[in-house]
C-alpha cells in the first residue's frame, strides 16, 4: 500500500498544475501563496453571483435553485475541462513508460491514473461548488444534515461527468492522432464557451430576472436531465440516510463498474494512439527552398497553429475586436441605451460622431492586449540553442516573429475596420489613419512583447500552458498592455474636453503610436542581440 501511494504522489507530481507557476528557482510565496490566491479569487467571483442570484430566488421562495444551478454548471465545467485534460492524465501521458517498467501491477498503473484524473476535476469543481455551498448556508439556516450531504456532493457529483468526459477523451485522443487538423475543435469549443461567459458577465442582470421568474422549470429541467443534482437537491431539502447511503452507493458503484469496463480498453486504446503518433507514413516529398526569412515565418506559423493555447490566448481579443464591431454596427441603438442606463458623461448625441476616435481605440486595446510575441522566445525552449545556431542572424529571427505576430493581428484588424466604414460615414482622412493605427499598432504592441519575453525568458516550462498563462513575460505584458490602454483613453478622452476634432484626436493617438514604435525599435536594435545571445538552455 506504501508503494501505491508513492507512486500516486509521484506522478500527481505532474500535469496537476491548474495555478501553479513552475520554473527552477521557486520561492515559497510562488510554490504555496498563488494557487491559494487564485482560488481564491475564482470562489469570491463565484460567491458573488451565487449572491446576486439568491435575492430574487429568496422572493419566490426557490432558494435551493441556486445550488442545482452550480452544481450543474460544476458539472459542464468538469466536462469540458475533462475531455482537455484526459489526453494528459488519462491517454499518451509522459510517465507512461516509466510507469510500465517498474515492478507494479498494469492494474495499479491504471487506478493512479483514474485516481490523478478523478482529484483534479473534484479540485476544479470545488472552486465552483464550495462558494454555492457556503453563501447557500449563510442565507438559509440549514440542519446539520446538509453539510454532511454537502461534504459528501464534492467528491460525488463529478463521478458522472469524468466518466462521460473520460469517454469523450478517449475517442478524441485515439481519432485525433491521424487527424491533421485536431486542435480546431478545442480551439473551437473554448471559444464558444469563452463568448458565453462574456455574454451572461454583461446580461447577468436579465439572466438573473429571468432565472427568478422560471425558477421552478429550470430546477425540473436540470434535476431531470443531470440525475445527481436532482438526488442531491432532495436530500439538501428531505435528508433520509437510507437515501443518502443510496446517493453514496449508486454513484460510487458506477464509478467501480466503469473503472473494471475501461480496464479492459484502457491499454489497447493507449497502445493505439501512441503507435499512431509514432508512425511515418511513407509518401514522396518534394523539397522546397525559401529565403531565410519566410522559412522563419513559416515555421513561426506552424508553431502557433500547433498550440491551442496559443491560438486561444492571443486570439481571443481579435475575436472580440470583430464581435464588438459587429455589435456596434448592427445594435447600436441597444449600445446607445445601455448608456443611457449607465448615465454616462459621454453626450450620447455624438457617440456615432466619435465612431473613428471610439474605432481607433479598439485598435490600440486590441492590439496591446494580444501580445502574441511575448512567448515566442520562451516557446522555443530547449530547442532554442539550435535556433541561435543557424546560418542568419538574431535579428531577423526576433523580426521574422514580429512578422508572424503582426500577420495574424493585422488582416483581423483591417476586416474589423471595413465593416466599420461600410457602416459609418468616415471621411477618407479618417480611413487613412485608422488603416495606418490597424499596421502601427499591432507592430509596437509585437516589438514590446518580444523585448518583454527576451527580458524574462522561461525556457524550462513543461507545456505551452505555463508559457502562455503563467511565466512572468506574459504577466508583465498584460500589464504594460492595460497601463498602454489606460494611457491612450485618457489622451483620447482629454483630447476631446479640450474642443479637438475628431480627426485631430485620432492623428494625436496616431502620433503617440508612431513615437513610441520608433523608441522601441531604437530599444530593441541597441539591446535586443545582447539578449538574445545572453539566454542559454
Amino acid at each position: 500500500m506504501s508503494k501505491f501511494f508513492s507512486l500516486l504522489r509521484a506522478s500527481m507530481s505532474e500535469g496537476m498544475n491548474i495555478f501553479r507557476l513552475s520554473g527552477k528557482k521557486q520561492s515559497k510565496f510562488s510554490r504555496i501563496g498563488v494557487p491559494i490566491i487564485l482560488a481564491i479569487i475564482i470562489m469570491v467571483s463565484v460567491a458573488g453571483y451565487v449572491d446576486m442570484m439568491m435575492e430574487p430566488l429568496a422572493k419566490v421562495g426557490m432558494e435551493f435553485v441556486v445550488l442545482t444551478i452550480f452544481v450543474f454548471f460544476g458539472a459542464i465545467f468538469i466536462l469540458v475541462e475533462g475531455v482537455y485534460k484526459a489526453n494528459g492524465l488519462l491517454f499518451n501521458c509522459r510517465d507512461d513508460d516509466m510507469l510500465l517498467a517498474l515492478p507494479v501491477k498494469r492494474t495499479t498503473v491504471l487506478v493512479i491514473r483514474v485516481l490523478k484524473f478523478y482529484l483534479f476535476e473534484v479540485m476544479a469543481n470545488a472552486l465552483i461548488l464550495i462558494p454555492a455551498i457556503v453563501i447557500y448556508a449563510i442565507k438559509v439556516d440549514m440542519p446539520a444534515s446538509f453539510y454532511l450531504v454537502s461534504l459528501s456532493a464534492l467528491f460525488i457529483l463529478p463521478i458522472l461527468p469524468i466518466i462521460i468526459s473520460s469517454v469523450i477523451g478517449g475517442l478524441i485522443s485515439f481519432f485525433s492522432a491521424k487527424f491533421r487538423y485536431k486542435n480546431l475543435v478545442q480551439i473551437i469549443l473554448t471559444t464558444l464557451v469563452l463568448l458565453a461567459v462574456l455574454y451572461a458577465s454583461f446580461n447577468i442582470e436579465d439572466i438573473i430576472q429571468a432565472l427568478a421568474q422560471n425558477a421552478k422549470s429550470i430546477n425540473e429541467l436540470i434535476t431531470k436531465l443531470y440525475y445527481p443534482a436532482g438526488q442531491f437537491i432532495r436530500l439538501v431539502l428531505n435528508f433520509k440516510f437510507l437515501d443518502y447511503l443510496m446517493f453514496i452507493v449508486i454513484n460510487v458503484g458506477i464509478f467501480v463498474v466503469v473503472l473494471w469496463v475501461f480496464g479492459g480498453v484502457y491499454y489497447k486504446i493507449n497502445s493505439r494512439v501512441k503507435i499512431i503518433r509514432t508512425s511515418v507514413t511513407v509518401r514522396d516529398y518534394h523539397i522546397k527552398t525559401h529565403s531565410p526569412l519566410i522559412a522563419l515565418v513559416r515555421k513561426e506559423l506552424r508553431k502557433f497553429t500547433s498550440s491551442p493555447v496559443f491560438i486561444i490566448n492571443a486570439g481571443f481579443g481579435l475575436v472580440l475586436f470583430v464581435v464588438a464591431v459587429v455589435l456596434i454596427c448592427i445594435n447600436m441603438n441597444s449600445i446607445l441605451e445601455m448608456l443611457v442606463r449607465m448615465e454616462t458623461e459621454i453626450p450620447i448625441e455624438k457617440i456615432i460622431d466619435y465612431m473613428p476616435a471610439i474605432l481607433f481605440g479598439l485598435i490600440f486595446f486590441t492590439s496591446m492586449m494580444s501580445s502574441i510575441t511575448s512567448a515566442m522566445i520562451s516557446l522555443e525552449g530547449k530547442s532554442f540553442n539550435i535556433l541561435k545556431s543557424l546560418p542568419t542572424s538574431p535579428m531577423m529571427i526576433i523580426f521574422a516573429k514580429v512578422l508572424t505576430a503582426v500577420i495574424i493581428i493585422v488582416p483581423v484588424l483591417l476586416v474589423g475596420d471595413i465593416i466599420m466604414f461600410i457602416k459609418f460615414n468616415f471621411n477618407i482622412w479618417q480611413i487613412l489613419m485608422i488603416i495606418a493605427s490597424s499596421i502601427i499598432m499591432p507592430i509596437l504592441a509585437e516589438i514590446v512583447g518580444i523585448i518583454i519575453n527576451l527580458k524574462y525568458p522561461k525556457m524550462d516550462a513543461k507545456n505551452d500552458t505555463e508559457i502562455v498563462k503563467q511565466s512572468m513575460s506574459s504577466m508583465v505584458a498584460v500589464f504594460v498592455g492595460m497601463a498602454a490602454s489606460i494611457m491612450m483613453i485618457y489622451i483620447i478622452y482629454n483630447s476631446f474636453n479640450s474642443g479637438a476634432s475628431v480627426s485631430e484626436v485620432v492623428a494625436a493617438g496616431l502620433v503617440f503610436g508612431v513615437v513610441a514604435l520608433f523608441l522601441v525599435i531604437i530599444y530593441l536594435v541597441k539591446w535586443g542581440v545582447k539578449e538574445f545571445n545572453s539566454i542559454n538552455v
